[in-house]
């Protein structure tokens, strides 16, 4: 059964992204479309908090809606098609990622904007209390000052599937194929199951908008 998201994590969170999806998709320049990607930084890459056996930790992690269970297969079929079109092509890849981003990842319809992925390049502090524990809580920050989000999640680690293919694969659509060139195999997946969510902008301080019920 699907969950509605709340107001505020859709606007500050959702389409903030779907937005600058948009820029680069209209970017005509590697050095612009990266510069866009950069400014950005803790908008597409949340701060990950874990505790766990490892102790207090936190790291930045760049994640993604995943989409539902009946679109999975037909998206990991599109991502190869874009993989092998775009190789090494620099922009025009960046800019067939983000058309990829805006009819797919940044529809409401085909992903549960509640359920985030991304992959752990170690089984280093995050995996450790991930494994242990299965929580996290992301730290959203709309930059320069407009706004802040708090995630708290229930979160799993998979080494193999549909859901650790996907996210692989779009990594890669971001990283390796405008470049050409791979520098590191694929890493395990992660997900995050959103569960509470709280407004950390300076307005609120940390006020409950939404639990999952």
């Amino acid at each position: 059964m699907s969950v509605e998201a709340p107001e505020l994590y859709m606007r500050m969170f959702f389409y903030e992204r779907r937005r600058l999806a948009e820029l680069l998709s209209r970017s005509g320049r590697l050095e612009e479309a990266r510069e866009l990607v950069v400014r950005n930084a803790l908008l597409l890459s949340p701060m990950v908090a874990t505790c766990g056996p490892a102790g207090p930790n936190v790291a930045p992690f760049m994640v993604t809606f995943l989409p539902r269970r009946e679109h999975i297969e037909r998206l990991l079929k599109e991502l190869e098609h874009i993989s092998r079109e775009y190789w090494g092509q620099g922009a025009r890849a960046y800019v067939a990622a983000s058309r990829f981003l805006l009819e797919n990842v940044y529809n409401p319809e085909l992903v549960d904007p509640l359920m985030l992925g991304s992959h752990l390049m170690s089984r280093g502090h995050t995996y450790q209390n991930i494994t242990a524990t299965g929580k996290a809580t992301l730290g959203v920050l709309l930059p320069p000052d407009e706004g802040a989000l708090e995630l708290r999640a229930t979160v799993w680690i998979e080494e193999e599937g549909l859901y650790y293919r996907y996210i692989n694969m779009l990594h890669d659509l971001m990283h390796v194929v405008p470049r050409g060139e791979r520098s590191h195999p694929w890493y395990p997946a992660v997900i995050f199951r959103v569960d509470e969510v709280y407004d950390n902008s300076y307005h609120s301080l940390g006020k409950l908008v939404w639990r999952r019920s």
